[in-house]
């Protein structure tokens, strides 16, 4: 069987800005599936250290841009053209969207339900156009993935009909992820913030992931304790975000932020392990990612108030009001003076065999696909 994916998505797909979870999901299915083959499209070419097994080829078809009108032309009449032409059996969609002129049977991954709400710095126009025209693509779908039940339920009041389409992947987490020892939480403290304890708060610095409420809860916290206590943000800059970056030139406490924007994923695992607590600022993701990694790797969480936070850390994390940075910052404040109430939350967390492998999402996707009889 020959697949087509629109793969154009795992160009901008980093472990600590998105999870890297469409690339590992395609990469593990394709590695299942050495028998059959994988056609990758995209608008512009992989990442150098993007490596794809024998069962894959990549195909350029440059010119998608920006513009809604020439994500529509790729996707409407130069996608399907060079669809045929390999002669595909099945379509993936990664991005969530599909050409609704192709007659090819598709399935579609949607990894958020983003459109549905008004993202800060999220584009204002594709989040309309998706909203508009989201039902149509999951229409013309055969079936459709999701990886939490929070985006399930959103998609379900989006486009009720659909419900019986959609298939809930279980989230899986990087073996990479686990407890450090003593020593092992030393080294890489030593090496990232001089020996000192920090905060992590994984994702690029974009308004969606709240980096400047967080920024000001730190300063909050700063002055309440008065300790070295040090912020990392690991993820990358972004066109939206550049405004952000150049306030943390001039912000008070910047000696005191760690701002890492390439980080691979073993890196991710030991800033993540090694953390005295991570942060979670993002409201709209599909998959709160990085709590399910804190948890695994025994470092407690605090994370703003959302379902898809709540979804993914029931009463093991601490939650603080979007809406207020005072309540931000006293939550950062208790956690760090009270390690009673450290221990508490530890305790609640899942153990590490809870946690499942990307494999098991992979191979339930594989599932979904409908087989050409």
């Amino acid at each position: 069987m020959r697949i087509a994916v629109n793969a154009a998505c795992l160009c901008h797909d980093a472990p600590a800005d998105t999870g890297h979870v469409a690339t590992t999901l395609l990469l593990r299915l394709c590695r299942q599936h050495p028998d059959h083959h994988f056609i990758l499209y995209t608008d512009r070419a992989f990442p150098a250290h993007l490596t794809f097994p024998a069962n894959v080829t990549t195909i350029l078809l440059p010119g998608k841009g920006t513009a809604t009108w020439r994500r529509y032309w790729w996707m409407e009449w130069k996608l399907p053209r060079a669809m045929k032409a390999e002669g595909a059996d099945i379509f993936l969609g990664m991005d969530g969207i599909l050409p609704l002129r192709s007659k090819i049977p598709a399935v579609l991954f949607i990894k958020d339900s983003a459109f549905l709400h008004h993202v800060a710095g999220a584009d204002a126009g594709m989040q309309r156009f998706l909203k508009k025209n989201m039902a149509r693509y999951m229409a013309a779908a055969k079936q459709i993935a999701v990886l939490s039940a929070t985006v399930q339920e959103e998609l379900r009041q989006y486009a009720p009909d659909m419900a019986p389409r959609l298939h809930l992947l279980p989230a899986g987490i990087h073996e990479s992820y686990r407890a450090l020892e003593w020593e092992e939480r030393e080294a890489v403290k030593q090496k990232y913030t001089g020996g000192v304890e920090y905060f992590i708060v994984p994702g690029s610095l974009h308004p969606r992931n709240n980096i400047v409420p967080l920024l000001k809860a730190f300063s909050a916290l700063k002055r309440r304790q008065r300790s070295n206590i040090k912020l990392v943000l690991a993820g990358s800059a972004t066109v939206a975000g550049q405004e952000i970056a150049i306030a943390l030139q001039t912000y008070k406490f910047r000696n005191d932020v760690v701002w890492l924007k390439d980080v691979d994923q073993p890196t991710l695992a030991l800033l993540t392990g090694a953390a005295y607590a991570l942060v979670y600022t993002a409201r709209f993701e599909g998959l709160a990612l990085p709590v399910y990694a804190a948890l695994r790797c025994q470092v407690p969480v605090i994370a703003l108030e959302s379902a898809i936070a709540r979804e993914a850390g029931g009463d093991a994390i601490l939650y603080a009001d979007p809406a207020s940075l005072d309540d931000l910052a006293e939550k950062m404040s208790l956690l760090y003076k009270d390690e009673q109430l450290r221990s508490r939350l530890l305790a609640k967390a899942p153990p590490a065999e809870h946690f499942q492998s990307w494999d098991i999402a992979a191979a339930q996707l594989w599932a979904a696909i409908p087989l050409p009889q």
